[in-house]
């Protein structure tokens, strides 16, 4: 027969496996959604900073945007570095070595005079960040994870709304192709179709503040964005999409809280 001591010694050391198991995998988990909140951002800021870029040449709330261009390309930076740090496969490492390249070749045209090449190049250096950002975020995504699920629906939705202001005020710089208008309605849809998912989520009171301004205020932005042909209000559709992400963001830190915190 074990000993006492012997027996809480062998026991303490099982408690004590087993807890440091626990505070692997829990911080094993923390480092993933990291890695897919900073997939998210890339995603978000490939549409912020163009739009920036696009309000600040045409001499619109200047100083905003050229606050959220410099924030932006620094917060980028941070992106890249965490998805750097991940063990990730051959395809993502490639992936990531052109987000790489598409955020340096940015830099370049941010310093560079406007010009209608220019604003054509980035609007391509911004939808080929988009894609990249995409498919990593898939590869990292548990969707059998309903808080990770509520996650990535808010983000996707603060996402479409910057994606939104993007090609509106494109439009207004000249970049009048159809396809423009047409991603920006299908962005529409899409903010719509994700509003659905967070209206089924059972939220605590403190938000619901947060989800009826978003409910409250959705259609009458809608009615802004898809005023894309006359192009006649950029303050405010610029205003609408910082009012709707604002509560959004709040959305979003409660989903990233209770992730980690679990």
């Amino acid at each position: 027969m074990k000993s006492l001591s012997k027996y809480f010694a062998e026991t303490g050391l099982v408690v004590f496996f087993c807890l440091m198991l626990v505070n692997t995998s829990s911080a094993a988990v923390k480092q993933q959604i990291v890695a897919l909140e900073a997939a998210g951002d890339i995603k978000y800021l490939s549409q912020e900073i163009t739009k920036a870029y696009f309000y600040k040449e045409l001499e619109i709330r200047i100083v905003q945007a050229k606050r959220d261009i410099k924030e932006g390309m620094t917060t980028m930076d941070s992106a890249i570095e965490i998805l750097s740090s991940e063990v990730i496969d051959e395809e993502t490492q490639g992936v990531l070595s052109f987000i790489v390249f598409a955020r340096d070749e940015m830099k370049i045209t941010l310093k560079q005079p406007y010009s209608e090449e220019n604003g054509a190049m980035m609007l391509d250096f911004s939808e080929s960040l988009l894609e990249g950002a995409t498919l990593i975020g898939q590869k990292l995504f548990q969707k059998d994870d309903t808080e990770q699920a509520g996650l990535v629906t808010v983000k996707q939705m603060e996402f479409l709304l910057e994606r939104i202001n993007k090609y509106y005020i494109a439009h207004k710089a000249g970049f009048k192709d159809y396809n423009n208008v047409v991603q920006l309605e299908k962005a529409i849809a899409g903010f719509e179709t994700n509003l659905k998912k967070v209206n089924t989520y059972s939220y605590p009171a403190s938000l619901r503040p947060s989800t009826e301004k978003i409910n409250k205020f959705w259609p009458i932005a809608k009615g802004f964005y898809l005023g894309i042909e006359k192009g006649s209000l950029p303050i405010i559709v610029m205003s609408s999409t910082n009012n709707l992400e604002r509560a959004l963001h709040n959305l979003q830190d409660y989903h990233y809280k209770k992730i980690t915190t679990n």
